[in-house]
């Protein structure tokens, strides 16, 4: 499903397409700003006047009035009569403290907007040309990694609440490793759903430092082992067999030749009948976003790039493994899932008659 203001013909005589991608940012800078105000947690569970809101957030009346109008135009808040309150989306998303609050991944945005608008510099380089200054203190990196690992968690936390039905009634026990795991919000996911799963977390040592306070805040500290390491050295990964091998939102950091390796690494970690699931932007899924993603790639890693999932699909079996196609997801993202067995696959819940001929799947 393409955003609104993507649904254009570009053959049409009207140039209103070019008007809103030249204006995209008037939209960001609105919900960046209430979220960095903190206003819809000010707005949660009721309403307040534009003078109850502009004197609570220091703002002036005259611009409160008009900014509260921008975000009813936008359907961020709505307004009966002169009080203003959450819409559903907002009360659910954007209130601090909920569980599927979102406002860390989107202040995050807001932090690279400054590398993005380097992107020309970026394109006669040939890569990234911003990077954390020299000399960079331990405390200055755990609070850049802190807020980049909370910001993911946030977007993981609902992520995974799409991934879950896919693995309806697959697991009773079992091993979860989970590869350049971040926050852990994917395999937290799968221990919430299956109290017989317990999780192995493979990370570098500052990231993981954070998430051993997630996993405790969720009470699931009991059930992980975090193993710190670059997942790229030699030896990094544990010794299998796991149950669940997850890549989530990690091949796009890297190169193909990096990918290709986390990927064969991850499949020699694989029980007999255990799956691996590579959660990720694909081109062949939403294609606007996919494209950006590896443009942010280009400006704000070393070498990160947006892989095919048919890239995937062939690096999987030439690992000897069977695969799905794309599975998407109702939102930016999809996967691809994969199995010693083809055997293993059809015990997912995916769309019905997707089994070929082959025992291979295809999504109908």
């Amino acid at each position: 499903m393409k955003p609104g203001f993507l649904k254009y013909d570009p053959q049409a005589p009207c140039p209103q397409y070019l008007e809103d991608l030249a204006t995209g940012y008037w939209f960001s800078e609105v919900l960046f700003t209430a979220v960095e105000a903190g206003l819809f947690t000010l707005l949660a569970g009721g309403g307040m006047s534009a003078a109850e809101i502009a004197e609570a957030l220091g703002f002036s009346i005259h611009g409160t009035e008009r900014f509260l109008g921008a975000l009813c135009a936008l359907g961020l808040i709505g307004r009966d009569g002169d009080v203003f309150f959450n819409t559903r989306l907002s009360e659910t998303y954007l209130v601090r403290g909920r569980e599927h609050y979102q406002g860390d991944s989107i202040l995050w945005r807001k932090h690279l907007a400054s590398s993005w608008r380097g992107l020309k510099e970026c394109l006669e380089a040939g890569g990234r040309v911003s990077y954390p200054p020299p000399g960079e203190s331990r405390e200055c990196m755990g609070q850049r990694v802190g807020r980049y690992i909370r910001a993911m968690d946030n977007v993981a936390r609902y992520k995974v609440q799409e991934i879950l039905p896919i693995f309806e009634g697959v697991f009773d026990t079992g091993r979860v490793l989970d590869v350049g795991s971040g926050s852990g919000a994917v395999a937290a996911g799968f221990l919430e759903q299956y109290p017989g799963l317990a999780a192995t977390l493979v990370d570098i040592p500052e990231v993981l430092e954070l998430t051993k306070m997630l996993m405790e805040e969720r009470g699931l500290g009991g059930r992980v082992t975090c193993h710190p390491a670059n997942i790229l050295e030699p030896g990094a990964l544990p010794q299998g067999p796991f149950d669940l091998v997850i890549l989530s939102n990690i091949l796009h950091i890297y190169t193909e030749k990096e990918g290709a390796l986390l990927l064969s690494r991850a499949a020699g970690c694989l029980g007999a009948a255990g799956f691996l699931l590579v959660h990720d932007f694909f081109p062949e899924h939403r294609p606007e976003k996919a494209a950006l993603m590896d443009l942010n790639m280009l400006i704000n890693t070393y070498n990160g790039k947006v892989l095919s999932s048919r890239w995937v699909r062939e690096r999987l079996e030439a690992r000897g493994l069977c695969s799905t196609e794309l599975v998407p997801l109702r939102s930016d993202t999809a996967l691809v899932i994969a199995a010693r067995d083809a055997g293993a696959l059809e015990k997912l819940k995916l769309a019905p008659g997707v089994i070929r001929p082959d025992r291979s799947l295809l999504i109908s």
